[in-house]
């Protein structure tokens, strides 16, 4: 007599079970997978945001440095060499550094162990100051010939016939000019002598200096302090 033979002995019951249990898992994986891919995604969006808000907030207080080129097409002199320097503003953050930055609108020259910046941007006096604190530095201070006949090659090198404010004062007292530093002038550089005129348009006199471009050899002016010019800032490298 022939065996019988069975096409399939697993209990139906069982079969579908198994099924069942497979799906589950299948859902189980895909569920895991989700999770995970959302958890993975987030972490990554967390650390971007986290990088733009420390590099944003790093970039309020400290400039990256570029490199130097010509100052014909850039903002540096093309024989500068880029050195960091402290702000003043930042004196409790001593690891602070700036350097001067392509895209800057002044024009940043480096000779003797300082920068100095030719704005293009016309100011009074007093905000033409604010301007070079903000930089790190103020208004230049000039203490020779020599650096007078700089400054002087640089603006004919820049563009002539322009104006520019120095530190240089007597608003505090007629007569006595003294630079932003507090220390006296001891040169006699002057187009001509001032003479503080007064009228019926500058009540407060002419108490600013200003270096002429318009002049060879740049000789200072005094001129009223409210005047819109461009400025020379002097900022220590460190």
């Amino acid at each position: 007599m022939a065996e019988p033979i069975y096409s399939n002995t697993i209990p139906r019951s069982i079969s579908k079970s198994a099924h069942k249990a497979e799906d589950r898992n299948c859902l189980v994986d895909h569920i895991c997978m989700v999770v995970f891919l959302s958890v993975l995604f987030l972490s990554l969006l967390a650390n971007a945001v986290l990088a733009h808000l420390y590099f944003s907030n790093a970039m309020d207080w400290q400039i990256s440095c570029e490199p130097v080129r010509n100052c014909s097409d850039q903002d540096v002199d093309h024989g500068a060499q880029i050195k960091p320097f402290l702000h003043k503003d930042l004196e409790n953050r001593s690891q602070a550094r700036h350097c001067p930055q392509k895209n800057l609108p002044e024009k940043w020259v480096q000779d003797k162990g300082r920068f100095y910046v030719f704005s293009t941007e016309v100011k009074d006096w007093n905000s033409s100051r604010q301007r070079c604190q903000d930089l790190g530095g103020d208004l230049v201070i000039i203490n020779s010939i020599e650096e007078q006949k700089f400054l002087a090659q640089k603006i004919q090198d820049i563009g002539p016939n322009t104006l520019y404010w120095i530190g240089l004062t007597d608003s505090h007292t007629e007569g006595v000019w003294l630079w932003v530093d507090d220390t006296k002038n001891h040169l006699n550089l002057w187009a001509m002598p001032p003479d503080d005129h007064k009228s019926a348009d500058n009540l407060l006199g002419e108490d600013c200096v200003v270096l002429n471009g318009r002049m060879l050899d740049a000789n200072w002016g005094d001129v009223f302090c409210l005047r819109k010019e461009r400025c020379i800032c002097e900022i220590p490298c460190s």
